[in-house]
């Protein structure tokens, strides 16, 4: 983006971050408990009320997705290499040069059977700049296969809407993808799968949407890249403001030795966003540089619903997020429609004479209602929700047994309050948080001192 909102935000990333200082962690736990250490006033709230309806239609009138892609190349998969781990993250370059000569044109409908000779695909979109994978579709993605979300990137500044709040840039000419039958992503090592764009605009992402997702069996991602999203419509629907993958999806969804990189959203959950799953499983995947700013659709006063640099856990229950690396990824701006540059918000504990809920916040992972969740063996490193709490994970409104955390590495995240991890029960009295054995904690500041591993009512 190369608005002036941006710069502010850059720079006030690069402020706090200039005011790390060191912190060692302090002795960790043994056994599982729940969590009691440093103990704090606490941040009981509200975040996404989140109700299946409401988060049950698209921002455009529904494509059927009558099958209209073009030829569907049935060329010999290339199997590569067999599974050893996530890409390599490298930088936030964009990779190799991707070719607009050769490969497969997509327009209304992703083919069932995406194959290395069709590559590179290049998604256009029917008229509204929307592909489906139709109900009763399986699409199976081989290893190598590169899709270009391309749509339309031939537009002129016309065509790039502001806001008052100068924080968005609507692109008409981006694609979307939406989910209603099912999808396979089959990568290897040696050949991931990558979703991508040349469009300087990017595109709206990969969206579920609920039941209406469900039925042709549940969605796997294996050795995939997906970058470039840019979800920055102000006051729009879920699948352009949350999650560059966002799965509404009531099911389990496997993500394994994947990498998000380079991805952003306007509500919420910068990369990815399980919402309504259950027993969702993420593995030795890489998040990476991907950011959330706030211009939700539900911010109120000085409050928000923003949370999740990288990543959230919405309504879901039973999923494991183990082995994984979240790295430079950032929440900023609090103030959602209420004002366009970063400002400090109130830190409130509910209730309060004002019945303002203090919403939002996790510079890498956010959960709202979670249920029987376990992070593990994770590594958070430099991670930032700037002027806002939860460097790192932030969880909310714990309805049953919430999360268990162990054996994962804090080092270097940075917020304007709270800890490196913020509990806000809400109005249940449950568990939300225990902290099992291994977790360490070091480098981690909170407006430039030693951050507090566990702040809110979790520890009360």
């Amino acid at each position: 983006m190369n608005r002036p909102s941006s710069v502010h935000v850059v720079l006030s990333v690069l402020c706090l971050w200039g005011a790390v200082v060191a912190c060692s962690g302090g002795a960790e736990p043994q056994e599982e408990h729940p969590s009691g250490i440093v103990p704090d006033s606490g941040t009981p709230g509200r975040d996404d009320a989140g109700v299946p309806p409401r988060d049950a239609g698209p921002s455009e009138n529904r494509d059927a997705g009558v099958p209209d892609a073009g030829p569907s190349d049935a060329g010999a998969s290339d199997a590569g290499p067999s599974d050893a781990g996530a890409p390599d993250a490298g930088g936030t370059d964009g990779g190799a040069p991707i070719p607009q000569d050769a490969g497969t044109q997509v327009t209304g409908t992703m083919p069932a059977r995406l194959t290395r000779a069709g590559s590179p695909y290049h998604v256009v979109g029917n008229a509204q700049f929307i592909v489906t994978i139709p109900k009763g579709q399986t699409t199976t993605v081989e290893p190598g296969v590169v899709i270009d979300f391309k749509g339309n990137p031939a537009v002129t500044n016309a065509d790039v809407r502001d806001g008052a709040q100068d924080v968005m840039n609507h692109h008409n000419g981006r694609v979307e993808l939406r989910v209603y039958g099912r999808i396979l992503v089959q990568g290897t090592a040696g050949a991931p799968v990558t979703f991508t764009s040349t469009n300087p605009h990017g595109w709206w992402g990969m969206n579920f949407f609920g039941d209406q997702s469900k039925g042709d069996g549940d969605p796997v991602f294996q050795h995939m890249v997906f970058e470039k999203v840019r979800k920055n419509e102000y006051n729009g629907d879920r699948d352009r403001t949350r999650g560059a993958l966002w799965a509404y999806y009531p099911g389990p969804v496997t993500i394994q030795h994947s990498l998000f990189r380079d991805n952003e959203s306007s509500g919420k959950c910068g990369a990815l966003d399980l919402m309504f799953t259950d027993g969702s499983v993420v593995t030795d995947t890489v998040f990476e540089n991907n950011r959330t700013r706030d211009i939700d659709r539900f911010a109120t006063g000085d409050g928000a619903t923003s949370g999740g640099g990288a990543m959230c856990i919405t309504h879901g229950r039973n999923s494991i997020v183990r082995g994984n690396t979240f790295r430079n990824n950032t929440l900023s701006a609090f103030r959602g429609s209420q004002a366009n540059v970063l400002q400090p918000r109130a830190y409130e504990a509910w209730p309060n004479g004002t019945q303002h809920y203090d919403l939002g916040g996790g510079g890498a992972l956010h959960y709202f209602q979670p249920d029987h969740d376990l992070i593990e063996n994770n590594v958070f490193e430099n991670n930032a929700a700037v002027k806002g709490p939860g460097a790192a994970i932030y969880l909310e409104d714990v309805p049953n047994a919430g999360v268990t955390l162990r054996g994962n590495q804090f080092t270097g995240n940075q917020a304007g309050m709270g800890g490196v991890i913020v509990c806000n029960r809400g109005s249940g009295n449950s568990t939300e948080l225990v902290l099992g054995a291994g977790n360490t904690f070091s480098g981690n500041t909170v407006n430039g001192v030693a951050a507090p591993q566990v702040t809110g009512d979790c520890a009360r």
